[in-house]
């Protein structure tokens, strides 16, 4: 069983259901509304513990909210005797609006997620091993996730950073990865932080197609290539339904995943990244297979973390495959 450190957020979603999201200045009534646990940090300890892997989380919650999203955690399998209620604090919230077509729009209130305890991060770091891996987001201050992922690489254990929301300025960015994960746009945004010539013109070309969710694929693979280099890290881009594009050891590729009608996308991307940090184990074909397919079975559920599957639907899921290489 691989053992993975969360260091990350932990919300309350607020989830709203709506037959199409609104415009600016427009109202809308919700079909439904339903209050869940919530936070790309939650989401990916409970993706890793359905995984199979020993999930440990590290985060802050409010003291006089947050015991039943610990409690959440939990319930899943996730220790979290690292998450620190503090008080005067409230605990981090997010509003979901999803639409008929399983799209969202998602405002955050960072709230206790904003003050993660260093002294937490690093009592959590001083167990990691060799073998073990970390695993980071962008909802937490960078300051606690660069402070993790020094620590985590000092005692041999593999980095895992989603630079998700994509990180806006230099000092966001997280040295000391052994794998990024991201979206296109983050995928754009990275790679114009770290200087990499063209990235703007690149990352626009990127997403200029005439379907809206449609991407330059030549493009994104040139850009993983340079990210991949100027961060010597390994580098993994999801691409929605036309699945991912990767560069992992010098060897780069993309792989395809399943279409499926879209019920909700509020966790998918948090679903693959849980995946692919606990299969670790794995060959690497094998575990991005794996992580592609429980992203797409997370989109046909609705809720966040309710949403992600366990490791026996994602195998019974999963048909034999082969990934098509490439050099960009």
């Amino acid at each position: 069983m691989s053992r993975i450190l969360v260091v990350g957020s932990i919300n309350a979603d607020d989830a709203l259901r709506v037959e199409r999201l609104p415009g600016p200045g427009e109202t809308v009534s919700a079909r439904s509304a339903e209050t869940a646990l919530g936070g790309k940090g939650a989401n990916q300890a409970i993706a890793a513990a359905r995984a199979g892997a020993e999930v440990r989380m590290v985060g802050a919650v409010g003291a006089a909210d947050g015991a039943w999203l610990v409690g959440a955690l939990a319930a899943d399998g996730v220790d979290a005797s690292g998450v620190v209620a503090l008080p005067g604090e409230r605990s981090g919230r997010a509003t979901v609006l999803i639409d008929d077509a399983g799209e969202n729009s998602i405002v955050i209130a960072a709230g206790a997620n904003a003050h993660v305890p260093l002294d937490a991060v690093d009592a959590a770091c001083a167990a990691l091993r060799p073998g073990d891996a970390l695993l980071l987001q962008h909802e937490v201050p960078a300051a606690v996730s660069r402070r993790a992922a020094s620590a985590a690489r000092a005692a041999g254990a593999a980095v895992v950073w989603n630079a998700a929301p994509a990180p806006t300025r230099r000092d966001e960015l997280v040295p000391d990865v052994d794998l990024l994960v991201v979206n296109e746009h983050e995928l754009a945004a990275v790679a114009v932080l770290l200087g990499v010539g063209g990235a703007e013109t690149a990352g626009a070309k990127a997403m200029d197609a005439e379907a809206p969710d449609a991407v330059d694929l030549a493009c994104i693979d040139g850009l993983v290539a340079a990210v991949a280099s100027a961060a010597d890290a390994d580098v993994v881009c999801t691409l929605g339904a036309a699945g991912a594009a990767y560069r992992i050891g010098g060897t780069a590729g993309r792989a395809p995943t399943r279409a499926v009608p879209a019920v909700d996308t509020t966790a998918a991307g948090d679903t693959f990244v849980g995946y692919l940090a606990a299969l670790g184990d794995r060959p690497f074909d094998e575990r991005l297979r794996a992580a592609l397919a429980a992203g797409t079975l997370a989109v046909t559920r609705p809720g966040a973390a309710a949403s992600i599957p366990h490791l026996a639907e994602v195998e019974r899921s999963l048909e034999p495959a082969t990934l098509g290489r490439s050099t960009p």
